[in-house]
């Protein structure tokens, strides 16, 4: 069976900038997933559109393959107080940022 998007969990470019820690959620077809990982490095949040049958590779993509989009900083207390977040997500993402 073909897959209708990219999950998440195997959206890895690009190599040389980004590595996923965790998928905090992960939506499904035609919706956002949000993701922990590193940028360069750095410990950042970053969303993008799941994708579906007519385009699976979601957006943000570059060069014909999935990406992140990474969340500006000023952000991330807002989206680690949503409720439809699981605790243990939250829990986790909040021991990489101390004081959010």
């Amino acid at each position: 069976m073909t897959k209708k998007y990219t999950p998440p969990n195997e959206v890895v470019s690009p190599k040389k900038r980004w590595g996923l820690i965790a998928v905090l959620d992960e939506g499904t077809e035609g919706t956002s997933a949000l993701a922990i990982g590193r940028w360069d490095g750095d410990v950042v949040l970053a969303m993008r559109w799941n994708g579906d049958g007519a385009n699976r590779n979601g957006n943000p993509q570059s060069r014909g393959l999935p990406t992140w989009f990474i969340v500006p900083e000023k952000f991330y207390d807002g989206i680690l107080q949503n409720k439809d977040l699981a605790r243990d997500k939250v829990t986790l993402a909040r021991n990489f940022f101390p004081g959010r």
